[in-house]
């Protein structure tokens, strides 16, 4: 019995097709064929009931799936630490990021980090805080930035920054000369929030609820750009992460304002608790956590010129 021909059997089991396994694997049909039989013949077993029209597991193939995986699960582990062990770093690393951050952060930490690790190819996830959450939870994501984690016993969650919110208005809204607000001044106007998956929504609410009043949810929505949409044409107010106002998309049909208070949100790194970390997933993190906390700083910039001002720090600290 070989590795190959058990990778070549889970990759049927899971495409319940020879040709899409054999597409996957990069193999000739009949090649990939052959060798299943062959581990049949050797099993004595066979794993696969083929007809003209499908493909599906037989009992025995149903009981092998799970060993097989484990074998290749076990022998991936052991030529991993055995690469770490000889220096070479090398692998893949799936980083989750919420939106805000993936725009503006992540392709100059990347860029940074690609120069250091060539060997290491970064999966990128974009979402939100819930869908994260889950797949760093699942074992899907390594690793991710996000907001406050709805489950952080299951986490080990590491503090980055605190990231100001902002309110922002239409031009012609009573509000869009002031220099500041409290939040309680906007306990009769209509909301516009991001959608149920991004914690960004609750966060919010609790925050008007800890001023003293339930805000008035008028419009939800499933992007930032929409929301910035629906303010811009007067359908309410909303208040936004600092990070989704630098980079030109608030059109001079927007005001920003800022809060007294002022108010802020949490951005985390987060992972699996126990879970085993690759050197190469260990350098990534390192390296993300030393830029987000150079970037830092940056965030007392005032939003005008404050893109640039990110991307002069990350550049920096690259150096």
């Amino acid at each position: 019995m070989e590795i190959m021909q058990l990778r070549y059997f889970v990759a049927v089991a899971e495409t319940m097709s020879f040709t899409d396994a054999a597409h996957r694997l990069h193999v000739s049909q009949p090649a990939l064929s052959y060798q299943i039989k062959q581990l049949e013949t050797e099993l004595g077993a066979r794993l696969l009931d083929r007809t003209s029209r499908r493909v599906s597991l037989s009992l025995d193939g149903r009981v092998f799936l799970p060993l097989a995986r484990a074998v290749l699960n076990k022998a991936d582990e052991a030529l991993r630490v055995m690469r770490e062990r000889l220096g070479m770093v090398t692998g893949e690393v799936a980083f989750g990021s919420i939106s805000s951050v993936a725009t503006h952060f992540v392709p100059a930490i990347l860029a940074g980090f690609s120069q250091n690790y060539p060997g290491i190819r970064v999966h990128l996830h974009e979402g939100g805080t819930a869908g994260l959450e889950r797949g760093v939870t699942d074992g899907s994501i390594d690793f991710a930035i996000l907001g406050s984690p709805a489950n952080p016993g299951v986490l080990e969650v590491t503090h980055l920054l605190d990231e100001e919110l902002l309110l922002v208005v239409p031009k012609r809204h009573r509000l869009s000369q002031r220099v500041a607000v409290r939040l309680r001044e906007l306990e009769k106007e209509d909301f516009i929030m991001l959608g149920p998956h991004f914690t960004l929504a609750s966060e919010v609410k609790t925050l008007c609820r800890r001023a003293g009043f339930e805000p008035r949810v008028r419009y939800e929505v499933g992007s930032m750009e929409s929301l910035l949409s629906f303010t811009k044409n007067g359908l309410g107010v909303a208040v936004v992460p600092r990070l989704a106002l630098v980079d030109g998309r608030q059109s001079d049909d927007l005001a920003i304002v800022s809060f007294e208070e002022p108010l802020t949100r949490a951005l985390n790194l987060v992972r699996g608790k126990d879970r085993y970390a690759t050197v190469a997933t260990r350098a990534l993190m390192v390296h993300v956590r030393a830029n987000m906390l150079a970037a830092a700083a940056a965030m007392t910039k005032p939003i005008l010129g404050w893109s640039d001002q990110v991307t002069h720090e990350l550049k920096k600290n690259e150096g």
